[in-house]
């Protein structure tokens, strides 16, 4: 504030957000975009108490200014919007920070989550004239798939099905959750899931790995709800030179159909013209063995296998044939142990992969610093928004292994259409495992995962890995160009801030 003159006009965004590293990692980025293309702008942060040192941590991977962090105000309440709105201060229980409200308009727009669809509606009811940007953060071939309409192979119509089985008397006593799950379930009969840009995917490979059958069924409704009536307009997480033919479809759906606005924000990870570089590390600390680790192996030799915060294989001799098989072909990794849905390896194989030297078992690893270090070669990921554009900006080749969500259209896209990345078909299992629209069988075997890694090693050092690494190359140029100034990210940004002001 104190940089600011007293007889600026301020203006003021509000952001809401979930308990999810992956949402407040990409939601991080929005902020500092906006913050940084205008200089006149406070935004509060409504983020869960626990993870508010890790969105002020995320903040500052985006090369913002000292300036530019303090007109950023992040607190865990969401009953604090009356007092906000009423220019008030209010205490972050995080932080014990006192934001002071007086004199600063109320926000003019609420930058909502997906994932929180119930606060959409208590706003328009408090403040009808605030806009409200819904922020999808994943690829509009994710959107069209998971959330548009019936012929994009979406849940767009899921609630409204839903409600017509009770309006036919069709629901035999069963429970509103209960009747959306045997909707929802319908379409898995292997038809071919539609998508613009090239994807040949049946429908049951949605789930490559077991589901527990019950999506969240308020979750996802409302969030379908908040993106197509509530909202103003929504923020995805691509270019349309990624996926140009999904691009133009959603486009096309929100503002022919639905009056709204779609606005590309790009990858919403750390993306810079010169491929990710490891920052010096201090000679202790918590990654001094990962980088030790990573320095004593050759150039390009080393595989990183972290999926993510939340996944995890469930089937144990699934991942011990994959290490047993990287340690038969002295490929040298580092698997992160981070999910909370981790399983115990056989003690015998960490014991044997401890004495190889091949291996590094860690409970967290920094995955864009070590993407950006000369030795890893590839990564072996579940294939998340924020890791697959990690991968991109990195140069470096994915190995998916997929197991819900946006995950599986990733893999098939980026290994089938865009030929820059593999994926594992071995490890498929449950209805997942049945035969896959690109062809082929999942035998589903320790030995069948065996023999698909060891072609996947081989290729990465031979014709089919030079190959796939330049058409990665051309996909990171492509969205470099998407971000430079002048580039449809930075338009998007500028569109964003005149709708948000009130000035479109």
């Amino acid at each position: 504030m104190s940089a600011l003159s007293s007889s600026t006009k301020l203006k003021h965004f509000l952001l809401t957000t979930i308990p999810a590293l992956g949402h407040i990692r990409a939601e991080s980025g929005i902020v500092c975009e906006l913050i940084k293309t205008e200089p006149h702008l406070i935004f509060t942060v409504l983020v869960p108490k626990f993870l508010a040192p890790v969105f002020s941590r995320e903040l500052t991977q985006w090369s913002v200014t000292e300036a530019d962090l303090a007109r950023i105000r992040a607190t865990e309440l969401r009953e604090v919007y009356q007092l906000i709105i009423a220019q008030e201060s209010i205490t972050c229980t995080a932080t014990d920070t006192v934001f002071d409200y007086k004199g600063i308009t109320p926000p003019t727009a609420v930058f909502s989550d997906l994932f929180t669809p119930a606060f959409a509606p208590y706003i328009k009811e408090k403040t009808p004239d605030v806009k409200i940007v819904n922020l999808w953060i994943i690829t509009s071939g994710s959107i069209l798939w998971h959330h548009g309409k019936g012929e994009h192979g979406g849940l767009f119509e899921w609630e409204a099905r839903t409600k017509a089985v009770f309006e036919k008397g069709e629901d035999c006593g069963r429970t509103f959750d209960e009747v959306a799950q045997s909707v929802w379930r319908e379409p898995n009969s292997g038809k071919l899931l539609p998508n613009a840009d090239g994807v040949k995917m049946y429908d049951y490979e949605s789930y490559p790995q077991p589901s527990n059958g019950t999506p969240p069924v308020s979750m996802i409704m409302g969030a379908i709800r908040q993106a197509t009536q509530f909202a103003d307009a929504s923020i995805t997480a691509t270019t349309s030179a990624f996926e140009p033919a999904s691009s133009k479809l959603l486009n096309d759906w929100y503002e022919g159909e639905l009056g709204k606005k779609v606005f590309n924000f790009g990858p919403l990870v750390p993306f810079s013209a010169a491929p990710y570089t490891t920052p010096p590390l201090p000679s202790q600390g918590p990654f001094q063995p990962i980088f030790s680790f990573l320095d004593s192996q050759p150039p390009k030799s080393v595989m990183l296998v972290s999926f993510g915060s939340i996944f995890f294989p469930s089937k144990g001799w699934q991942l011990e044939a994959v290490l047993k098989t990287l340690l038969e072909m002295r490929t040298p990794f580092i698997l992160s142990r981070a999910p909370a849905m981790f399983q115990p390896l056989d003690p015998k194989l960490e014991e044997t992969v401890e004495d190889s030297g091949l291996g590094l078992f860690v409970d967290y690893v920094p995955q864009r610093d070590i993407l950006g270090h000369p030795n890893l070669g590839s990564f072996l990921t579940h294939g998340g928004n924020n890791s697959m554009w990690e991968s991109i900006g990195a140069g470096v080749p994915n190995i998916f292994w997929p197991f819900d969500a946006d995950q599986p259209i990733h893999a098939a896209y980026m290994t089938e259409v865009l030929d820059c990345s593999w994926e594992l078909m071995q490890v498929r299992a449950g209805e997942g495992a049945q035969p896959p629209a690109r062809g082929g069988k999942v035998e589903g075997t320790p030995d069948a995962v065996t023999a698909e890694l060891k072609q996947i090693l081989i290729d990465l050092k031979g014709e089919v890995g030079e190959r796939k690494r330049k058409n990665l190359e051309a996909v990171r140029k492509q969205t470099l160009d998407a971000l430079s100034e002048g580039g449809e990210v930075r338009k998007d940004v500028q569109a964003v801030l005149k709708l948000a002001s009130g000035d479109a």
